[in-house]
């Protein structure tokens, strides 16, 4: 039943017909026409869904919307570690460079004179680190910034009566910022890279030794289908917020993988707090409008009215056709690509990975210096105990105080032999094998002649955390 007919019953008189249960969009809805000598007006009735929608938000509401459109506007914009929708576009970080030239000027000038940072500190630094000082200082200038911005729009704009349509506009901007950034982590673990199997070193590397973001890393990477699943999740809520009618259980399935993916960095110390904590906050401010219906519906079991999925719409019709296609061919870019380059990465790691030529994790059965052998002496914090060649350009040696000391490595497998370097010195060695499993090696290092014999060790038979599988039965915990 369309309003005209609506507005027909209310011309007639017919106030029995007009208070009738009316279906729109496939969600009754009882409506009660009220007569008006100068109008027509419908009314939503207070005992769905709560109280009836004000025409006009609340000063405080209005306040509070200027202050989180103003801040999450400056962090959804590009930078350095942080993923956004001007970044993903092809050529779009180039056209912010000096949008963030602006902030790296800004931001440690701040640092500097404001807080008398000194030091590697106050400059920008290649860093995997989203928790740096500068990263903190900037965050607060977002808050500042924001801040002041709410304060002069709202003596600007104090008259206006509701923000509706910006705030329409801006969800579709906070929901495709956190889409994106959903798919780019989630994709690199439906593509198991960003975190891997535990390798050589971490396999000798005591517990104790682990930092807390070492030890994270390593129970992820122990098994393949928890990254798989934990990347689906996040990809999932990511494709839910690409469409407004599953906008938000999209934000409920975000807020819930993201709360998790922070309490992580915060307990074992992954400095990436401030952007999983930002994206949180995104994934409530798409929340914030159903919170009401949420708890009526899920806590209080009491119906509750159908969310308004009409605006925003542009007013010609060649524009909203143009809007769709503009969606799909950015989506299938973006999500074409991740699974384009997720398939090679993951292809170039686990199926044909490059490996060096004396690929594998080694015992040291005798080790000799200038002729002389070098019994296994722990006290002898010089001789070598084990041997990983994991890399094709690195070599590690295990030390007798269980300490690890790294190289590079370059091969030539012509003559059988590998230089290791450090800094500058360079330590040339050849190597020959006895059978498939042992290794020996010899060259100089410090002015020493370095005789070594090696047996390659299985780590899949050796180690538990790699052949201990999965079992569907249990008798017995096996907790080692």
């Amino acid at each position: 039943m369309s309003t005209e007919s609506i507005c027909s019953y209310k011309a007639s008189g017919d106030r029995t017909k007009a208070g009738r249960a009316i279906a729109i969009g496939g969600h009754p809805v009882n409506y009660l026409v009220m007569a008006d000598a100068a109008q027509t007006r419908i009314e939503t009735p207070t005992e769905i869904g709560g109280e009836a929608r004000p025409d006009t938000w609340p000063l405080g509401l209005k306040i509070v919307f200027r202050f989180v459109f103003c801040y999450l506007l400056l962090y959804s914009m590009p930078e350095p570690g942080r993923i956004s929708i001007l970044g993903s576009l092809p050529g779009g970080f180039l056209v912010a460079s000096p949008y963030r030239q602006f902030w790296h000027v800004l931001v440690p000038w701040v640092a500097i004179h404001w807080f008398h940072v000194t030091g590697q500190a106050a400059t920008y630094f290649p860093t995997g680190s989203g928790d740096t000082t500068l990263a903190y200082v900037e965050n607060l200038l977002y808050l500042l910034i924001a801040a002041g911005a709410a304060i002069l729009w709202s003596a600007i704009d104090r008259k206006r009566r509701d923000y509706r349509t910006v705030h329409s506009w801006f969800r579709i901007w906070v929901r495709y910022t956190l889409a994106l950034t959903m798919f780019g982590y989630g994709f690199a673990k439906v593509f198991p890279l960003q975190f891997r199997p535990p390798g050589f070193q971490k396999l000798l590397e005591p517990w104790g030794d682990f930092s807390p973001m070492g030890a994270l890393w390593s129970f992820m990477g122990a098994s393949i289908a928890y990254i798989i699943f934990s990347g689906a999740s996040e990809v999932l809520g990511g494709l839910l917020l690409l469409t407004r009618r599953t906008t938000t259980l999209g934000a409920m399935v975000c807020f819930a993988v993201l709360v998790n993916v922070a309490a992580l960095n915060y307990c074992y110390d992954v400095p990436v707090k401030l952007y999983s904590t930002n994206l949180i906050l995104m994934a409530v401010f798409l929340l914030a409008p159903d919170f009401a219906r949420v708890f009526h519906f899920l806590v209080l079991n009491r119906a509750t009215e159908p969310a308004d999925l009409g605006a925003p719409r542009f007013s010609r019709r060649w524009m909203r056709i143009g809007a769709t296609a503009f969606q799909v061919v950015f989506i299938g870019y973006i999500l074409i690509t991740h699974v384009v380059e997720g398939r090679a990465a993951y292809r170039a790691s686990y199926i044909n990975p490059e490996r060096p030529p004396l690929f594998g994790l080694y015992e040291v059965e005798s080790f000799s210096r200038n002729g002389k052998d070098a019994p296994p002496l722990l006290t002898d914090a010089s001789r070598w105990r084990r041997v990983l060649f994991q890399f094709p350009k690195a070599m590690s040696v295990g030390l007798m105080n269980d300490t690890v000391q790294g190289y590079g490595a370059e091969y030539d497998t012509a003559n059988k032999q590998v230089t290791l370097t450090k800094a500058k010195d360079r330590y040339p060695f050849s190597y020959a094998w006895s059978d498939p499993e042992r290794l020996a090696l010899q060259g100089t290092m410090g002015g020493e002649a370095i005789a070594v014999k090696l047996r390659k060790i299985d780590t899949v038979k050796k180690y538990r955390l790699l052949n201990r599988g999965f079992h569907w039965i249990n008798e017995m915990p096996f907790n080692r």
